[in-house]
Order: C-alpha cells, then sequence, then structure tokens
C-alpha cells in the first residue's frame, strides 16, 4: 500500500484533491502485517507498483524491520549512521556550531550536558551522521539557559567552576576595555591619537569556596589551581548577564581564616581573567 497524504492507492485504488499534509511528526500503524515501511519527501515520482523501491534522496526513512533500529534518514543510499552531531545555533542564526559527537549504538539512550553555553534562547539539533561522514536530517528542540552568577568553563572535560557564593555584600565583576592606542605628542596645543587592532577584556572573578568533607581549604585551593591556573589552556567565563568570554586564567590570590580548627572553613578565591580570543573562534576549533 503506498499512502500519499491522506490518500491510500495500492491494494483499494482511489484518488482525491484535497492537499497533501505536510510536517508529519507521528505515523502509527496497527491492526495489520508490515514488511516494510518507505517514507519519502516528494510525491511526484512515486513508482505505484507493487515493487519495492531502494533508498531515494528524498527518503526520511527506509524501515525494513530486520530486529534493529536501522532506518536510515542520512539522505545518502540508506547507509548506516555511525554517530550523532550536537548543535546548537541561537534563534536569529542559521548556521550552527558543532559541539560534539555521540557513537551511535542501537537501543542506547546517551545524556550531553552543553555547559559551554551563554545565558540565551537557542535551538540544539540532533543530526545523524552516516558511516561517509555525510549528515542527515535534524531533529531540534528549543532551550532557554538562564543563570546567575559567573563561571569558568573547561571545554575539554566539560567542568565548571561557580563564582556564585560570597559572604557579606555582593561583589561585582568590573569588566575593562583595553585598546592600542598611541599618543603622539605635536607641536600643536593637542596630542594625536592612533588605534591598533588590539582589543581585548580583563576582570577578576571572586567567590567563596568550601572544600569537600575529605579536603582541607589548602587542598581545595590546589585543585583548582591545577586545573585552571597551571593548566595554561583556555576557559570559557560567561556571566549570568548573557557576556561570555574567552581567557587567560592567572595571578590567584587566597584569602583564609588565619585560625583553622575543624579543617573546613571557607576561602575566598580571586582570579584574574584577561581575554584571548573571541567565542566563535574558540568554540570552532
Amino acid at each position: 500500500m503506498t499512502i500519499i497524504g491522506l490518500d491510500a492507492f495500492g491494494i483499494n485504488v482511489f484518488r482525491s484533491y484535497s492537499p497533501p499534509v505536510r510536517a508529519i511528526k507521528y505515523i502509527e500503524m496497527k491492526n495489520g502485517i508490515y514488511d516494510e515501511v518507505h517514507i519519502r519527501e516528494k510525491t511526484s515520482d512515486i513508482d505505484k507498483s507493487n515493487v519495492k523501491e531502494d533508498w531515494q534522496m528524498d527518503s526520511l526513512l527506509l524501515g525494513k524491520f530486520l530486529g534493529d533500529l536501522e532506518a536510515g534518514n542520512i539522505n545518502n543510499q540508506g547507509i548506516q549512521i555511525e554517530k550523532f552531531a550536537i548543535k546548537r545555533r541561537k534563534l536569529n542564526e542559521i548556521n550552527s556550531i558543532t559541539l560534539g559527537y555521540k557513537d551511535f549504538v542501537n537501543n542506547n539512550q546517551f545524556v550531553y550536558e552543553d555547559y559551554t553555553q551563554p545565558s540565551d534562547n537557542f535551538i540544539y539539533s540532533i543530526v545523524p551522521v552516516g558511516e561517509n561522514a555525510l549528515e542527515g536530517q535534524e531533529n531540534s528542540i528549543e532551550v532557554s539557559s538562564n543563570f546567575a552568577g559567573f563561571y569558568l568553563v573547561d571545554k575539554d572535560i566539560n567542568e565548571v567552576l561557580g563564582f556564585d557564593k560570597y559572604i557579606g555584600s555582593e561583589p561585582n565583576v568590573s569588566v575593562g576595555l583595553t585598546q592600542g592606542r598611541v599618543q603622539i605628542d605635536t607641536l600643536s596645543k593637542y596630542p594625536s591619537f592612533f588605534y591598533t587592532d588590539q582589543s581585548y577584556n580583563s576582570f577578576s572573578l571572586q567567590a567563596v569556596f568550601l572544600p569537600e568533607e575529605w579536603e582541607r581549604v589548602g587542598q581545595k585551593y590546589d585543585a583548582i589551581l591545577k586545573q585552571f591556573v597551571y593548566s595554561h589552556k583556555p576557559f570559557i567565563a560567561k556571566g549570568g548577564d548573557g557576556s561570555i568570554y574567552i581567557v587567560d586564567v592567572h595571578s590567584p590570590v587566597k584569602d583564609v581564616p588565619l585560625n583553622v580548627y575543624k579543617g573546613r572553613e571557607y576561602m575566598t578565591v580571586t582570579l584574574q581573567c584577561t581575554e584571548i580570543m573571541d567565542y566563535e573562534s574558540y568554540l570552532s576549533l
């Protein structure tokens, strides 16, 4: 049986002039024995014979019921899915950035946590990738990201360090812009200025941290230094106000109580951050 829109022909032949149904998101078939299901996007060149078709360029699904979940949706001859690409874009953008990949495992679910996003609204997409690296049709969902405070993100291991706790009055994050600016004193009353392409932001992040049950504050501080200072690699610094920077983290300062008795007293850590590249370029690396 072949179905076009809501009109079926093949076993009982009939056709109406009602417009076809488009953008179908869900199909359910009942009370029958089905050997194969083939869903295509175009309807003008469908073969109305009882001969099964191979994968076509407009095929969305070709389920042969072979005891697995392989049904295609790779727009290239029905090749096997090798992995899934996780992509993200803003609502007003056309092109997506690829956040990462997950290997395809039959009948297996996976979870992907994205800490690299700023505070904004996004379209996240899961895209099947074939064994020849061609991508299929994406499945998308709109997501809103909202958070408070500032965070340092290690993109390589997808971990964060939150600067969202404090004691007393809430601290401010003062972001200063540095530009390449050259002053030339002339014989006239006023000097002249020339600007270079250099332009970067710098700021400090400060927060209160508590060690884990098995740690002392000194051990917690050493762990922060090892991951975010001594590694000497770029990090994402993002704030709840929507700002996001790629920074070098340096010049740490630790403040702790003078007399420590229990071993788990709080500490205040201050880190200096200097912008070293733009966010889009970093994600494309």
